[in-house]
């Protein structure tokens, strides 16, 4: 077998173990003299020679992927600080077209916001607050007095429950300033009986109520307002709420007990109906 044939170009590339067995010795008696273990070493050289090829090349191509990898680490993370910023952007968007469809909805009267919605439950707690817990309040505030008449016993808890729309929802957009004592002194200077356990009891719980009301409007986007504007006495029936349900044919508002909630905007809305106080039926 010729030399050749393994790729070697020289006696210098041979094994050494076939130096050492003399297997270069002559062509026909290298083959008739080679001894097993020549045939092993060569194997073994061999193997060593294609593990190292292998080596270098596997790490070769590791080093390249990890480059590769680095790249591709790198420009994901340009591509996510990338996708941040569109994402912020389109947040501000989003809540820029939101804020708009608040006022087109209110401005047109379609209840089609989470905002709008917001000020209609709202609004519906006032309402509430003033014909319920007001008007018992109201009560408390003027029981009596001797032999009072209806009609004026009717207008002086009235102008109690007005007082009490003053103090605790003015202005509705801002947060509570005045302490519960605060309101009741101001309330005694009216000459309103404050002194009743009965009243401070379910003034306290109103005052909460009233708080939390005014916290709920100032946190929203569009503000709402009480309209102390209006002149009551020159509306329409059908443009206010009469304080007592039964009326004479003739009655007429007489003064604003509790303004419309109004809600901000191009166009404010009013989101209910002003109540206030017309001579009732049945005067003395």
């Amino acid at each position: 077998m010729d030399r050749d044939t393994y790729g070697f170009n020289s006696e210098d590339e041979v094994p050494d173990a076939f130096k050492q067995s003399g297997s270069t010795r002559g062509r026909g008696a290298g083959r008739k003299d080679k001894h097993p273990r020549d045939a092993a070493a060569w194997c073994r050289w061999l193997r060593e020679e294609v593990a190292e090829d292998i080596n270098r090349q596997t790490e070769a191509l590791a080093t390249r992927t990890e480059a590769r990898t680095d790249a591709v680490l790198r420009a994901v993370g340009g591509l996510g600080e990338r996708l941040d910023a569109v994402a912020r952007d389109v947040e501000l968007l989003l809540n820029a077209l939101r804020d708009q469809g608040v006022r087109d909805a209110i401005d047109t009267g379609r209840a089609t916001s989470d905002v709008h919605r917001r000020h209609l439950e709202l609004a519906k707690t006032y309402r509430t607050l003033v014909t319920q817990s007001l008007r018992e309040l109201g009560r408390m505030l003027c029981p009596k007095d001797g032999d009072e008449g209806r009609t004026e016993l009717a207008r002086r808890r009235a102008e109690a429950v007005a007082h009490l729309v003053v103090l605790l929802f003015q202005p509705l957009h801002e947060p509570m300033s005045s302490t519960p004592e605060e309101i009741v002194a101001r309330l005694r200077a009216f000459g309103l009986a404050t002194e009743g356990a009965q009243f401070r009891g379910q003034f306290a719980i109103v005052f909460r109520r009233a708080v939390e009301l005014r916290e709920g409007v100032a946190s929203l986007a569009l503000s709402a307002e009480l309209d102390f504007s209006i002149d009551p006495t020159a509306l329409q029936p059908d443009h206010y709420q009469p304080w007592e349900q039964q009326q004479a044919d003739d009655a007429h508002p007489e003064f604003l007990i509790a303004p419309a909630y109004v809600v901000g905007g191009d166009r404010p809305r009013s989101l209910g109906r002003p109540i206030v106080f017309v001579t009732p039926r049945g005067r003395p």
